[in-house]
């Protein structure tokens, strides 16, 4: 997922800076760590791989001893790093990196995914019981979590296919899988259907 969301900051699809702005307090981080971790990748985008103190201290009007602990404690926190790699010519050269940040935003928000996809799984599951009146069985919860999960199925459209069955007295959850078949087949070759596949690569670059 971290290389996931890099790769839209490099196609421009995403903005590193409001990435930042948006999630910083929300990782514990403070203002001015959000604003040098901005000043920082800027840095990199003119493929400047070197932190000088002092001009680094301008650009966040900072003094040069505030700019000093203001990065021991970005390392501190892992969202900066400062490497040597080797350049073409065999020779080392000093680079630094702020992607740490991209990590931590992308376990947070497969985090709020995962919680909404849980909710959203509890509303499904009490509204099957209501309808057919009893828990679901052990057997019947999977089937329930495989619509969710692998078929795509929407709460809607469940919803739907169990207030059906409810009224042609067919009251079992491989009923209500019946209807929901059926309802995709009949879906117009214009509308969208379900597409595993594309599921399956979603769910894939949340786990990158």
């Amino acid at each position: 997922m971290k290389a996931f969301l890099r790769r839209l900051i490099d196609d421009g699809v995403l903005d590193y800076d409001a990435l930042v702005l948006r999630y910083y307090h929300k990782l514990g981080l403070g203002e001015k760590e959000a604003v040098a971790l901005i000043k920082l990748n800027s840095l990199l985008e003119e493929r400047k791989r070197v932190i000088k103190a002092e001009k680094f201290a301008n650009m966040l009007s900072l003094s040069a001893r505030e700019t000093e602990e203001l990065l021991n404690d970005l390392m501190n926190k892992g969202y900066l790093t400062i490497t040597l790699v080797k350049r073409e010519d065999g020779k080392e050269m000093e680079t630094f990196n702020v992607d740490y940040i991209l990590a931590k935003v992308a376990n947070h928000l497969k985090k709020k995914f995962e919680k909404e996809d849980e909710n959203v799984l509890g509303r499904i599951v009490s509204h099957l019981e209501e309808v057919l009146e009893k828990p679901l069985s052990s057997l019947d919860f999977e089937l329930v979590k495989q619509w969710v999960h692998e078929e795509g199925y929407s709460e809607k459209m469940i919803r739907e296919a169990a207030n059906t069955a409810l009224a042609q007295n067919r009251l079992s959850v491989k009923s209500i899988d019946r209807i929901l078949l059926s309802a995709v087949k009949d879906l117009p070759a214009n509308k969208p259907r379900k597409n595993k596949a594309a599921l399956k690569d979603f769910h894939k670059l949340w786990e990158e």
